[in-house]
């Protein structure tokens, strides 16, 4: 796949899918973004929500960036990666709110997003808004 420099444009929604997952069309773009050449920006793979997508599929940063450069397409990565039926995983992480966030993430998330975040704010909202937020003048 071809490098994506996300200073640019903010990847795809978190709430994109691909055979029905979330966040993995957005994975594929930050991977893409990791390639030679590329700025990622603030966007970052391998933590948090994306984290819980790589241990489902059994896959590091590393290998998850090494399938995107390699393959051709996003169904491409899919496959490549272990596909399969995901669609559980896909329910839990469309559930998960600023109080599922782990204590070790905790700092870092209210450095970005601020300490005032409702606790029952769904973390997809708040991902696709921030997109929205920081590209509006672009």
């Amino acid at each position: 796949m071809s490098p994506l420099d996300l200073t640019k444009a903010p990847p795809r929604s978190p709430k994109a899918r691909l055979n029905g997952l979330v966040m993995f069309p957005r994975m594929i773009d930050i991977a893409r973004a990791k390639l030679p050449g590329v700025d990622p920006g603030q966007y970052q793979i391998g933590r948090g929500m994306s984290a819980l997508v790589l241990k489902n599929f059994n896959k590091n940063v590393d290998q998850f960036v090494a399938i995107v450069a390699e393959a051709q397409s996003d169904e491409e990565v899919y496959e490549r990666s272990g596909g399969g039926d995901h669609s559980q995983l896909s329910r839990v992480l469309q559930r998960l709110t600023v109080a599922h966030v782990p204590d070790d993430l905790r700092l870092q998330f209210e450095a970005f997003y601020g300490s005032d975040v409702p606790r029952d704010r769904r973390v997809v909202d708040l991902l696709e808004e921030n997109g929205a937020r920081m590209f509006a003048h672009k």
